[in-house]
């Protein structure tokens, strides 16, 4: 027969033992659950359902209708990201900080090149932090006269005046119109109409641009129309004469603003003079078509 020594362990120090060894699992199950799933911040919630363009030197700058669609938003100067309007932006921060807010838009008119619009200021705004809550904000923003002035150029808002004539081989040009249902905003706006006898339309400034060579600038346009328009400009560069378009407007029923990009024609014809144009034909199987123009104005840094 086989004996077994079993060794005597004092029933406390077991007890004890276990109880050690049961802790460290509670402990290290409880530090497992954190690591897989982390506590979480909580942000504060900022609110941009719309923004303002605010006048500064109107005799510089012209109409503050715009067509603001995005915002770049950055927090204490980090970029939290681009946000469609209306906006709500999830913000982490735990005290009072501030934000810096940016003016999107569609470049040339495109929903696929959003940008950030150079000549209005940057909106800043400080909050304390609210986890969980929401804080609503509506941006201004002003044409920028400090520094890097904006200088719109050439403004075109009917008002005084026309800056536009029959381009070579056209039937019309635009006529000032204060009919309130044809006006954008003011007392005057800019009109074409087109039938069967005039069909076709090139309506051209009649002054010269020059467009300083590696600066920003654009061309802003208020516009409505019942068929397809372009946007053409015409370049006199080195005893040369150059017609490039520079969009195509697809027709619109109700008044819309888009924002033009010549930065590009700016630096590649440089100390070119430019005029720019409106290009239309009346379908055929359209009896009459109208267009509307207003506050047309090339803006740039001085």
């Amino acid at each position: 027969m086989q004996y077994y020594i079993i060794p005597f362990v004092n029933k406390w120090k077991l007890m004890t033992r276990i109880k050690h060894y049961h802790l460290l699992g509670v402990l290290f199950y409880f530090t497992s659950c954190n690591l897989i799933n982390p506590v979480e911040d909580i942000p504060t919630y900022i609110q941009i359902d719309s923004v303002q363009v605010v006048s500064t030197v109107p005799q510089k700058h012209g109409s503050v209708s715009h067509k603001i669609s995005d915002v770049w938003v950055y927090y204490d100067y980090q970029l939290l990201g681009a946000f469609e309007l209306p906006a709500k932006i999830p913000v982490l921060a735990n005290e009072r900080g501030q934000l810096q807010v940016l003016a999107g838009i569609w470049d040339n008119g495109i929903s696929a090149t959003r940008t950030k619009y150079p000549f209005y200021t940057v909106d800043t705004f400080t909050f304390t932090a609210q986890k969980g809550e929401t804080i609503k904000h509506i941006p201004a923003f002003y044409y920028r006269t400090a520094d890097t002035p904006a200088i719109a150029y050439a403004i075109e808002n009917f008002e005084q005046g026309n800056s536009f004539q029959k381009n070579t081989g056209s039937d019309t040009s635009f006529i000032r119109t204060n009919e309130p249902s044809e006006v954008f905003e003011g007392d005057w706006s800019g009109k074409i109409a087109l039938h069967d006898t005039i069909d076709y339309i090139e309506a051209i400034t009649i002054p010269t641009y020059y467009l300083k060579p590696n600066k920003q600038a654009y061309l802003e346009l208020n516009y409505k129309s019942d068929i397809n328009i372009q946007v053409y400009t015409q370049i006199q560069y080195q005893g040369t004469t150059y017609n490039q378009e520079i969009i195509g407007l697809k027709a619109r029923e109700n008044w819309n603003k888009t924002y033009l990009n010549l930065s590009g024609f700016a630096s590649t014809y440089q100390n070119a003079a430019f005029k720019f144009y409106i290009k239309a034909t009346k379908p055929s199987e359209k009896d009459s078509a109208t267009i509307y123009i207003d506050n047309f104005k090339i803006i740039y840094f001085n």
